[in-house]
């Protein structure tokens, strides 16, 4: 199912029953501001993974503090989770959403990031050919000084191994302005 406006889709969630629900996606796509929306709409607790991160780091799910997603989501009955490689964090913080809803990033009418989402073939090799690429899209550098991975190349690793969109039960189209 596919839905792009935060309306329907607060209905969609409080007409089928979901009361944990996750929002999934690439980095910069909404994802927050998506969950803060769906939050106040349902009267759910909003919980972002960036505020459990220890930033600067040069990564994402190898500087969160799990205990304490863990914690807060046990607390918790209900609650609207996000943050990017998020199938990966639930499982590593013991706790799981009955909604998966995977925002997209539309552009004329296509989804832009679906190379990333879709690797065909080796990831690593996609991965270096992006690196080398004079046209490569990766934001914020490939790699820190650290030799660390970018945010970028950790999300399409996740993507490959967990399918995100392929798991999610709705998919929000966020339309590029």
């Amino acid at each position: 199912m596919e839905m792009d406006d935060v309306n329907q889709l607060a209905a969609h969630i409080r007409d089928n029953g979901y009361y944990r629900i996750g929002v999934d996606g690439m980095s910069g796509v909404g994802k927050s501001t998506l969950a803060a929306s769906l939050a106040r709409l349902l009267g759910l607790s909003h919980i972002n993974l960036d505020n459990y991160l220890d930033k600067g780091r040069g990564g994402f799910r190898d500087y969160l503090k799990y205990e304490a997603i863990k914690q807060n989501a046990s607390e918790l009955e209900c609650f609207v989770i996000d943050g990017v490689c998020l199938l990966s964090v639930l499982e590593k913080a013991e706790t799981s959403v009955d909604c998966l809803v995977y925002v997209k990033r539309m552009s004329y009418g296509c989804w832009a990031d679906e190379a990333d989402c879709e690797v065909q073939g080796d990831v690593e090799v996609y991965i270096k050919n992006q690196r080398n690429s004079p046209i490569g899209h990766f934001i914020e550098g490939a790699e820190t000084s650290l030799g660390t991975l970018g945010l970028d190349e950790e999300i399409i690793r996740y993507c490959a191994k967990y399918k995100p969109h392929l798991k999610a039960n709705i998919f929000y189209l966020r339309k590029d302005s």
